[in-house]
């Protein structure tokens, strides 16, 4: 058993490498569409988080992840918007003394008003991120959240939160004398709040904060709407 550890470990560690966007949670911002038919928006989101992640029953501790994201966003329509991200993401594990450098992550989102009744926005988002590379070994992974929420705006700023569903999962491949394994996150369920605020017409800043049973993490951004 120790010895198949050891070989998980090394082949996870190589897989971080290679495939430092996974494992991570990213920002949400409101739950809710804030872009009006039509109207576009461009962004730039930092995030830190770290996480526990199940191995073939096994867990490994204290996973880490920065990731730099660019955000393009579109309204279809009044109450419904969607986006695409691209950025840099890397991954630290304290457990084993390891840090990777960073690679490309890429994902997409939708968010949705559901009801408004001032000064509360009811709404909820779906973001998914994911990431398949190949070199000692192969990971085909991806990260979902789904979170849903109100929306408080008050002059120049508005607090935001509500509950949300974690899910991690995919396989990392081609593992010397193991073959290939799967990976999941430890819990599904959170919390998170955070606040925007008016920087200049048509920009906001945003700052939150997100709590699992297994995972917690940070992000702040800015957004220009045009």
């Amino acid at each position: 058993m120790e010895k198949r550890m050891l070989l998980l470990v090394v082949a996870l560690l190589v897989a971080g490498l290679w495939s430092s966007a996974a494992w991570a949670l990213r920002p949400m911002g409101p739950p809710m569409a804030g872009l009006e038919q039509g109207q576009m928006s461009v962004g730039f989101d930092f995030s830190w988080s770290k996480m526990n992640v199940e191995v073939e029953g096994e867990t490994l501790d204290d996973v880490e992840s920065l990731a730099y994201l660019a955000n393009l966003g579109y309204g279809i329509a009044d109450n419904w918007e969607a986006f695409i991200r691209l950025g840099l993401a890397g991954i630290e594990i304290d457990d084993v003394d390891f840090s990777g450098d960073n690679q490309f992550a890429y994902g997409f989102g939708t968010k949705v008003t559901f009801a408004e009744s001032d000064p509360l926005t009811w709404g909820g988002l779906f973001q998914m991120d994911w990431t398949k590379s190949e070199d000692e070994v192969e990971i085909d992974s991806y990260e979902i959240q789904v979170a849903a929420g109100p929306t408080y705006q008050m002059e120049g700023m508005s607090l935001y939160g509500g509950p949300f569903l974690h899910f991690v999962g995919g396989e990392v491949k081609d593992i010397p004398l193991i073959g290939t394994v799967d990976l999941e996150q430890e819990s599904i369920f959170g919390g998170y709040v955070g606040a925007q605020f008016d920087i200049a017409e048509n920009a906001s800043c945003h700052i939150e904060y997100q709590l699992t049973g297994d995972a917690s993490g940070i992000g702040v951004g800015v957004v220009w709407k045009f």
